[in-house]
């Protein structure tokens, strides 16, 4: 999110970054002490103004690859987006967190709170409403429009018609509530998991090419969003069975849903593990794990070893 804020200075209002703030990285050193975000987005809300921040989001595919916003707009639906959003604040031990109620299928609202006794900032709150708009119109809502409450009892529409939208009197605003209506939402189109991507499935010589083709299809689909935290019926639906159907087809090849879930996940952590320097915070989320414990404690059952000593033993080879 920092890099975001850094990218969208530069283009919209330079002369506010601060001498020598750039970018950091985000698969290195992805993490900036809160002190030094609070103060970047206190400066924007004074000196450049709320629009400036509620519009940051809207740069999100410009910073290049971050694995965080890259595992968020792969969410194939609103209500996969906001479990992600609310599962990484559980990962990153978030002080302020977002409190989310779909009320309907085009239809959510919204409310930041902290697990302290603190209160959100009205600049953090501007930017976390931007960035879930931002998010939304990235996974394929389209007609989206936006409110806050105001003091008076009345609401400002902050966002319609892809503009944003700041009332004259921005401190009546109540920036820690809002409401997001979408008027149909298109699925972004993902690309196909090759068959090098596959990782291997250890099926019984007794599964035949039918049932052998039915589970890849199954991995290929769990592949697609490896972040979301899948349930049996989800997939059914996806792959096109009913829910019976497809757990017959796990028994016959003498799998769980769970198992399966759990080697692709394993699978990801290890690439990530493999392939990049990315912090095993943000491995964990990013291979679907609830927590840090449950990633660590799967991967050492799986791996025989922890996730940084398989880092280790990578990076010799």
């Amino acid at each position: 999110m920092f890099n975001l804020v850094v990218h969208q200075l530069k283009r919209t209002n330079p002369e506010l970054l601060p001498t020598g703030m750039r970018t950091v990285d985000a698969l290195r050193h992805p993490f900036v002490p809160s002190e030094n975000k609070r103060d970047i987005l206190d400066l924007i809300w004074r000196k450049a103004g709320p629009e400036v921040l509620l519009s940051i989001g809207q740069g999100i595919q410009e910073i290049g690859y971050d694995p965080i916003w890259h595992a968020a707009v792969r969410s194939a639906s609103p209500a996969v987006l906001f479990d992600k959003w609310q599962q990484f604040e559980v990962f990153a031990h978030s002080r302020n967190r977002l409190r989310i109620d779909q009320t309907s299928e085009k239809r959510a609202t919204f409310r930041r709170y902290t697990v302290d006794d603190g209160t959100p900032t009205n600049p953090e709150n501007l930017l976390i409403c931007g960035m879930i708009i931002a998010l939304l119109e990235e996974i394929g809502c389209r007609g989206l429009h936006c409110e806050m409450p105001v003091e008076d009892g009345t609401a400002h529409r902050i966002r319609e018609g892809g503009q944003f939208f700041v009332p004259d009197d921005i401190n009546a605003l109540m920036t820690a509530a809002w409401t997001i209506e979408w008027r149909l939402f298109s699925p972004r189109t993902e690309n196909a998991i090759s068959q090098s991507e596959l990782p291997e499935i250890p099926l019984s010589q007794s599964c035949d090419a039918t049932l052998r083709t039915s589970i890849e299809t199954m991995v290929r689909l769990l592949m697609l969003d490896v972040a979301r935290q899948w349930k049996v019926g989800e997939l059914a639906r996806e792959a096109g069975l009913s829910t019976r159907s497809l757990q017959r087809r796990l028994r016959d090849a003498e799998f769980s849903f769970s198992q399966l879930v759990r080697l692709v996940r394993i699978h990801e952590a290890c690439r990530l593990l493999t392939d990049s320097d990315i912090p095993l915070t943000m491995i964990g989320f990013c291979a679907g794990f609830s927590d840090s414990a449950h990633f660590s404690r799967d991967f050492r059952a799986s791996m025989g070893m922890t996730p940084t000593d398989y880092r280790v033993v990578c990076q010799k080879i």
